[in-house]
Parts: C-alpha cells; structure tokens; sequence
C-alpha cells in the first residue's frame, strides 16, 4: 500500500483524517502524523511517506516551507496542501514547488476520494510484495500503523474515570487505533494488556481489591489471549471498565473524596456562570479555596479550574452538535460572556475553531 504522511496542528482534523477514511480500499494507509514542519520532517525521514497532505497555516513552519524542504529530500513524494486559504495565489505558488493537489477545509470522504484518484498517477509503483501482500499490514511491531500514543490515551482514561464521565467513548477512540494494527501480534496484546494495567491500577487507588473486577471469571491475559477477533476484545474491554467504574463509585466513601463530589455536582449546576471561579465553587460546598485546590488535585489529577472548562466545552460540543444554535449563544450557554474567547479557549483544546468542528462534524462521510 502506499503510505501517507498527514501534517495539521489541529489534533481533531487529524484523528479525522486517520479514523474516518477507508484508506486500504484504495490502497493507502496512514503510516505517520505531526503537528508541526519539524515533526513532519523527522517522520517522513524514519516512515518513507509516497503522499503527504500537509496544512499551509502551521506554527513553526508553514505548510510552503515543508513542502520544499521535503521535495528537496524525497523528490518523487507526491505532496497535498489541506487548507482553510483559497486564495489564488496560494495556488500558484504551491504549482512553483512542485505540490500536486489541494483540498479546501472542509471536505468530505467524496471528496478526498477523488483526490486520492487524481494524484495517483504522480506515485511511484510499489515493490510487487508490497502490492501482493497489502504493503505493511503483517509487519512486527506495526511501526507503519497510525500512532497509538499509549500515555496520553491512558491519561484520558483515567480523567474520565475520575470524573465519572464518557468512559466508554475513551475506550472506543483507543481502540479505533488499536484495530489498525494485528490482533495476534505482540504489539496489540502489550497495548491492550495495558489497559488492564491501568483498570487494576485504579482500583487499587480507590481502594478496591481489583480481583472483584473479573470474579468467578477467566483471567485477562487468558481472555484476551484467545478473543476471535477485534470486536470480542473490544466488548471485554469495554466491559472491564465499565464494572470498574460502577464498582469505585460506591468504595469506601471518605471526607476528601464527599468535598470532590460536592464540587463537581456545583460545577455541573452552575457553570453556565461567566464568574465561576475557584473561590465561588469553594463558597458553594462551604470550604476554603486553597483547601479546595488541593482535595480537587488529589481526587482527579486536574485542577478546579481544568474542570470547570472541561464541562463547559463538554456542553458546548453537545450544542455543536446539535445544531441549528449560532455559536454566540452556546458561548453564552456555556458560560463565556465573550464569543471571541470562547472560540480561543475551543481551538485550544480541540484544535479548531467551533465553526470548524460544527462544519467537520456536519460533513458527510
């Protein structure tokens, strides 16, 4: 298969990118990813890319740069821009250096499709093992699969077990990355044995025997060792957590972790506050700010102020979604008195502007 490089600072389009596209029916695979012209560098040297779509407006290094830096290295890589610029002149000068093609954000699978179509005669033909055998897919450790970042995915799965929220939906994006690579190889089962690392390891810091999390059941390592397929792992997996979290929602009840619960039950009433802060949710569960802070870091790892801008942009999303609100009036929902900010503080934690996430949620796949 013919491998692809894709370069965005923006880590929701790229997961978009990698997740959403059926890129092996027509013959590609996202072998790597980077956030900036540097990254993209480093990667395109160890991974050996044929495509690369690369975003104009990056930090560091724009999209132009890049794109002559890495004709200069791989001269018959064929090289994509993904924009949210139309401007002529953009087109013109990416013709100068030798870019192939361009797609205006946003665009859907259709799209990307024809474009696929149109730059693959610029490709170099494939080794014949290569075409015979579907390029890397049994390779060991599946070095050319798209990046399964196992820290940061755990991360977000124990934000959400702390905060009683979405874990099944934290499990399900782990594995959308997982099922890119072999189930019976070694690669999948330490990643997967690493999840159940993580579900005894909470366990054990809520105070619970783990060994109530598969009782009277067959081990996990056996478990997984002998799931048919990636579905049947999932389905364990998800089960696993699922019991983790209704098991340590009713564990040994202490002082710290009644002020934590109170908080983040007036956290979720009063949000939509602009003047939430701090001192204000500290008021409403009668306790001192600073007390508050340090009971708030010890019960989820985040700060108070973390949380009150992880549920409203949990709101805000739901709205997004939704549709048919003008996001002036989610911004003002979700507590920000300024849309402008509102739409700062999105892109920073999504890494796109809420117009762009409602027009690539929108866009049809």
């Amino acid at each position: 298969m013919y491998k692809v490089i894709v370069v965005d600072d923006e880590p929701l389009f790229r997961d978009y990118l990698r997740n959403k596209m059926a890129w092996s029916n027509y013959g590609f695979e996202v072998c790597c990813e980077a956030r900036n012209g540097q990254e993209a560098l480093e990667e395109a040297e160890r991974h050996k890319p044929h495509l690369a779509l690369i975003d104009i407006n990056m930090p560091f290094m724009d999209g132009m740069e890049l794109a002559e830096r890495l004709k200069a290295r791989f001269e018959s890589m064929v090289i994509v821009f993904v924009t949210g610029h139309n401007e002529f002149e953009y087109v013109q000068k990416a013709v100068r250096i030798g870019v192939h093609d361009y797609l205006l954000k946003p665009f859907n699978r259709t799209e990307l499709a024809s474009m696929l179509e149109r730059i693959r005669p610029s490709l170099p033909p494939l080794p014949q093992h290569e075409t015979e055998n579907g390029g890397s897919e049994n390779a060991f450790p599946d070095r050319e699969a798209p990046s399964y970042d196992a820290a940061a995915i755990h991360e977000s799965i124990l934000q959400a077990l702390r905060m009683n929220d979405d874990v099944p939906d934290e499990i399900k994006s782990a594995f959308r990355l997982l099922r890119h690579h072999e189930l019976r190889g070694e690669y999948a089962y330490t990643m997967l044995m690493g999840l159940v690392s993580l579900a005894i390891s909470y366990a054990s810091e809520r105070g619970m025997d783990y060994d109530r999390l598969w009782e009277r059941e067959e081990a996990p390592a056996e478990r997984l060792r002998r799931t048919a397929d990636w579905d049947e792992a999932e389905a364990f997996l998800l089960g696993l957590f699922e019991k983790l979290a209704r098991l340590t929602r009713h564990v040994r009840p202490t002082k710290s972790s009644n002020l934590f619960a109170a908080a983040k039950s007036h956290i979720e009433k009063h949000f939509d506050d602009p003047d939430l802060s701090v001192e204000k949710v500290a008021a409403g569960v009668f306790v001192d700010s600073s007390y508050l802070r340090k009971v708030f870091k010890k019960e989820s790892g985040f700060s108070v102020v973390d949380h009150i801008t992880h549920v409203r942009m949990k709101k805000a999303k739901e709205w997004i979604l939704k549709g048919n609100v003008k996001i002036s009036d989610i911004a003002l929902r979700a507590g920000y008195s300024d849309p402008n900010y509102f739409s700062k503080s999105f892109k920073k934690r999504f890494g796109m502007t809420p117009s762009e996430y409602e027009q690539l949620k929108n866009s049809p796949m």
